[in-house]
């Protein structure tokens, strides 16, 4: 009896140092398996990293070159705008010139001269000394242009670069338009720097005067002239 006794209790003491070593076994087995899952999830986060830290790189290198093309964009813009500008400046410019030439109505302050023939004619003088003559309006022209004037009509007829003023008789042909006297001058410029001009000392009026040639000068607030009909 005490012989099975013994054999009994090894068996038992041999089954739990079984048990104990298979559960040890699997334990360390399951843990293995934890330790390799683990460095599965991290070698998948390290290559997330690094695709987030590619993304990242390409994302400054996209804004970099957006930030390059909007400042292109604002370099051509105000590019542009100075151009607008400047194509506004000679639009502007060309209008200017349009309305001195005559291609365009032109209005503004300005001057008339009113040149008439002499009241009194003595009998025994020659009447052709009396009245006014073409080149006493070529003189009061040439003298308007000379003190800046942007336009000139004669008895509202405009002149233009290659206008002719010539006498007929007693009345002066325009561009071959017949008006008899008195003669009305109207320029448009700065009014007193004409004025100043025209009465200059030894000037145009003291020539027309003269010449018995009675002369009126006046100013206007707002003087129109029309365009050229071709």
């Amino acid at each position: 009896m005490k012989l099975k006794g013994k054999h009994v209790v090894l068996s038992f003491v041999l089954f739990i140092f079984g048990f104990l070593v298979a559960f040890s076994y699997q334990n360390t087995k399951e843990q293995a398996e934890v330790i390799q899952l683990s460095q599965q999830e991290w070698e998948k986060d390290f290559y997330y990293r690094q695709q987030l830290l590619q993304f990242e790189e390409q994302s400054r290198e996209l804004q970099q070159k957006v930030d390059t093309y909007r400042q292109e964009i604002n370099t051509f813009e105000k590019s542009l705008g100075e151009q607008e500008t400047a194509i506004g400046e000679y639009v502007e410019m060309k209008g200017k010139l349009q309305m001195l030439t005559g291609e365009l109505p032109i209005t503004g302050p300005g001057v008339s001269v009113t040149l008439s023939d002499a009241d009194y004619i003595p009998s025994t003088e020659n009447t052709n000394q009396y009245i006014v003559h073409d080149r006493h309006v070529q003189l009061v022209i040439n003298e308007l242009y000379s003190a800046g004037a942007k336009a000139i009509a004669i008895n509202g007829q405009r002149i233009y670069k290659d206008s002719y003023v010539t006498c007929v008789g007693p009345v002066i042909s325009v561009d071959g338009n017949q008006y008899p006297a008195p003669f009305s001058i109207e320029a448009i410029g700065e009014q007193e720097t004409l004025e100043v001009s025209l009465e200059l000392k030894n000037g145009v009026i003291d020539m027309l005067v003269s010449d018995n040639v009675e002369v009126e000068v006046g100013t206007a607030d707002q003087i129109a002239m029309g365009a050229r009909v071709n």
